[in-house]
């Protein structure tokens, strides 16, 4: 076999080598979340659609991995996730207590504005000052990360935990909380849904503004997914490809 003749065929087993290897490490991939209005819901068919579902099959399809999506309750999908139940849980705001239970995306893809929600009657109640609020019925929807303020003033507040937004909504209207904590993305339609438009505003300034990532499960195969999925967000970030999709999507895009 002459020199050139033996380079060659290294290089092809080379290649080979290296389309076996991508072959064996493709997955495919069980991603979970609950209904999230335009990142994460369900079509008319009943088929997963919004921002996070095309901008996760775009990164998983860069590294050579399908996908399959679940929508389930908030708290299922998180357990799922750091049982290794599921590969990837979709949407999560970081906290210090979700980062001790997954391992994060460095990059979130979607950011929410927290505010209160009140009737008009109530509008006054809040201004941006923690301390008028003693004493006062706030509703935090079960199982939400909503940032450090409302950490330090908990112990100031009478907290009611709604399973989820309507609830809470459903709560306000009863008069059993004055103040519901959520944003407008999903409380938007929900209001509509429940034709409460009319009777509940969003109240300024923001409690927070939370960035939304994909977290995994805390072991070996979820950090070598999370260091795989990274690299392609980026390149989807770096490439303009998540600020369309923001706006395809109405979905606010971190800076």
């Amino acid at each position: 076999m002459t020199a050139r003749l033996r380079s060659t065929v290294l290089l092809l087993c080379g290649l080979l080598c290296g389309v076996l290897g991508n072959a064996v490490q493709a997955r495919d991939l069980l991603a979970v979340g609950t209904q999230f209005p335009r990142v994460l819901e369900l079509d008319s068919k009943g088929q997963a659609r919004g921002m996070a579902v095309d901008l996760l099959n775009r990164a998983a399809a860069q590294q050579g991995h399908s996908l399959r999506f679940e929508i389930l309750p908030w708290a299922r999908a998180q357990l799922m996730v750091e049982q290794g139940l599921a590969d990837v849980l979709i949407g999560p705001y970081r906290s210090p207590e979700r980062l001790s239970r997954f391992l994060f995306s460095q990059l979130p893809f979607y950011e929410d504005a927290l505010v209160f929600y009140a009737s008009p009657a109530k509008a006054e109640l809040w201004r941006g000052d923690w301390s008028s609020l003693s004493g006062r019925s706030v509703g935090l929807v079960l199982g939400w990360a909503y940032g450090e303020a409302v950490e330090h003033a908990r112990s100031k507040l009478l907290i009611s935990n709604p399973g989820d937004v309507a609830t809470g909504l459903r709560m306000l209207q009863r008069g059993r909380i004055e103040l519901l904590a959520s944003n407008e993305r999903n409380t938007t339609p929900v209001l509509e849904a429940l034709g409460l438009t009319q009777q509940f505003v969003p109240l300024q300034p923001p409690i927070a503004v939370q960035a939304g990532h994909f977290a995994y499960p805390r072991n070996a195969q979820g950090e070598a997914l999370r260091l795989d999925l990274d690299r392609s967000l980026e390149t989807l970030r770096s490439t303009g490809v998540l600020r369309e999709l923001g706006r395809q999507w109405g979905v606010r895009v971190p800076d």
